[in-house]
């Protein structure tokens, strides 16, 4: 599972709502006379003028993103003599959703945010919207000594505040994941480690490659911070875990002198409970090796508290820490953690079966509660067979460990948000797809919500928690090759909010035998 762990959204090119234009570069000269339009730049309250994380998230969120109303309001009220194209508008909105840079110079430091103005620069490029540091030689040189007939043939050019250049034009490698080691490559002998490069789509899915200074990034956490996080979110986990086993541990902290609770029944519930967290440490473990397995490092994951029903927690938060190199690597790590919580699940569910069906069970639970997954009702039937014809049955508490781990992967399986199944589908679609696909997702379960509360759950803690978008890849261009056998893996795991989630078909079933059998004549 994939929260996000941070209090402010990282919009990172991620919402692709509107597309973007462009400034072209046309040889063009600027009348003397001409009147040129200068859009104030002003920080919102509250958000941090030096906080390179909100600069990047504010220049790159409105780069595929929708401006924000206050901003449209401002400009519609503006009344400039000589209002410029729809092209160089755009580009000016742009550069006024932009916050202040911390490198900038002493003077730029001290000079009110709404002072800043966008200069257009006459000459040959006349169209192009040049900042304060960012200047045209820096662009120029960009432009013809990284850019190239080899890998990213560039024809236009956006220009956003102190930030960074957004370059638009057509990949020419057959594999974008050549032209990027090209770009960056030749980034890095141009620049040395002052820029970063970004390779995107757009709306329209058209190429875009995104500089921006080394300096921004995606915001951090200091370790302090990581370590008591983690700490704090497992500790309330481990409370609703021993609450879902039977412990009411929830009442006892309110009221602890009405609800005795004794080292006894702590002992009995330590199975469930344990092996419940197995399950939830096989999945994050996946995603460990499979990170260190690719080269990129992640947080310690925030075990999410649940406390309902026979489940203790929804799993965990498991955030990059910086940028994911492309859609392959996003692939892998994302699914690898569904991969082993599903197969430790598994193999709990099978062990507690075949000690329930020997006669080994410790924990009653409604027979017809079965039939709320197919998977587990199918399996159940052929384990327990005439015992579920009781009112309750008696089963191991593997069984509804691994039951419940099987719920919890296949809820992190949905294709929406930021969860594994949401990293899932961009890394395989493409981000536009994705987002299509998550919205549909998030309708289902919102209907599903109405004879499900489980459901209703997931769609406030998706809404709330996970509501993405997944931050960028570095290069998002290219699709996981079709040798890497995660892709195939992704597939199948998909089937499993199918088999684990939908109820088994009971009335169904019983209507059909009652229907009379058709006569052969």
């Amino acid at each position: 599972m994939a929260l996000r762990a941070h209090s402010r959204p990282c919009r990172l090119l991620q919402q692709t709502s509107r597309p973007t234009r462009v400034v072209p570069f046309q040889p063009a000269c600027v009348p003397a006379g001409r009147q040129q339009r200068i859009i104030s730049c002003r920080a919102e309250e509250g958000e941090g003028k030096n906080d390179s994380a909100s600069r990047t998230e504010d220049l790159l969120g409105e780069l595929l993103g929708e401006p924000k109303q206050e901003q449209q309001q401002e400009q519609q009220q503006q009344q400039k003599p000589e209002p410029p194209s729809e092209a160089v508008a755009e580009v000016y909105r742009a550069a006024a959703a932009a916050a202040a840079s911390p490198p900038a110079a002493a003077a730029a430091a001290e000079e009110p945010a709404s002072g800043r103005a966008n200069p257009a620069i006459a000459g040959a490029d006349a169209n192009l919207q040049v900042s304060k540091e960012v200047s045209k030689e820096v662009i120029e040189k960009l432009r013809s000594s990284v850019f190239g007939f080899d890998t990213m043939w560039v024809t236009s050019v956006e220009n956003y505040e102190q930030d960074g250049v957004v370059f638009k034009g057509n990949v020419r490698s057959k594999d974008p994941r050549e032209a990027y080691a090209k770009l960056k490559q030749r980034l890095q002998e141009v620049m040395g480690d002052q820029w970063q490069i970004f390779l995107l789509q757009d709306k329209e899915e058209k190429p875009t490659a995104v500089l921006l200074p080394s300096s921004a990034r995606e915001g951090v956490l200091s370790p302090v911070t990581e370590v008591w996080l983690a700490v704090a979110f497992g500790a309330f986990s481990v409370v609703s875990s021993l609450q879902a086993a039977g412990i009411p541990l929830f009442q006892w902290l309110t009221n602890p002198f009405y609800t005795p609770v004794s080292q006894q029944d702590i002992i009995e519930a330590l199975p469930l409970a344990g092996a419940f967290w197995l399950t939830l440490l096989a999945h994050e473990a996946g995603h460990k090796v499979a990170a260190n397995k690719a080269g990129v490092q992640l947080y310690l994951p925030l075990i999410i508290p649940a406390g309902f029903g026979f489940l203790g927690s929804f799993g965990g938060i498991t955030r990059f820490k910086g940028f994911v190199p492309n859609r392959e690597t996003l692939l892998d790590v994302a699914v690898a953690g569904p991969l082993w919580g599903s197969a430790a699940s598994g193999a709990l569910l099978l062990l507690g079966l075949a000690l329930s069906s020997a006669g080994l069970g410790d924990v009653s639970i409604d027979s017809p509660g079965l039939a709320d997954s197919f998977l587990v009702a199918l399996l159940g039937q052929a384990a327990l067979g005439e015992a579920l014809a009781n009112p309750e049955v008696q089963v191991s508490s593997l069984f509804v460990a691994g039951w419940a781990g099987l719920v919890v992967n296949a809820l992190n399986l949905l294709p929406t948000g930021e969860l594994d199944g949401g990293r899932i589908a961009l890394a395989c679609f493409g981000r536009r797809a994705a987002q299509a696909v998550g919205v549909l997702t998030v309708i289902g379960l919102a209907i599903f919500s109405f004879s499900n509360p489980l459901a209703f759950y997931w769609v406030v803690l998706v809404l709330a928690l996970q509501r993405g978008p997944i931050l960028p890849c570095q290069e998002e261009l290219s699709e996981p090759a079709e040798s890497n056998p995660n892709r195939n893996i992704a597939r199948a795991l998909y089937a499993l909010p199918l088999l684990v989630l939908l109820p088994y078909p009971v009335e169904y079933l019983l209507a059909l035998q009652q229907l009379p059998n058709p006569s052969p004549f």
